[in-house]
């Protein structure tokens, strides 16, 4: 194994690692807020992953549909929600 295999193969690991944080972190964060942001978090990395597989097209457009507009709506669509304070 070369050292550019063996590099990817970290990179790899690393965004899998992140991805399964930030996956988890959507689901268990009490914040929706945070939780909005987590899930962008979780995009940026599905993005990165399909740049290293060599679909850098298909990353480049996971970055703009869901990053992009996705993510900045859900963002909009709960900072706009009125939350019921105590109960």
């Amino acid at each position: 194994m070369t050292f550019g295999e063996s590099f990817e193969m970290i990179v790899f690991a690393a965004l899998a690692v992140v991805l399964i944080f930030t996956a988890i972190m959507v689901v268990a964060s009490k914040e929706i807020v945070h939780s909005a942001l987590y899930l962008l978090g979780a995009f940026a990395a599905v993005a990165m992953i399909y740049v290293l597989s060599n679909a850098a097209f298909i990353g480049i457009v996971q970055v703009f549909v869901y990053i992009g507009a996705i993510g900045i709506l859900i963002i909009f669509a709960v900072m706009l929600t009125t939350r019921e304070v105590g109960g």
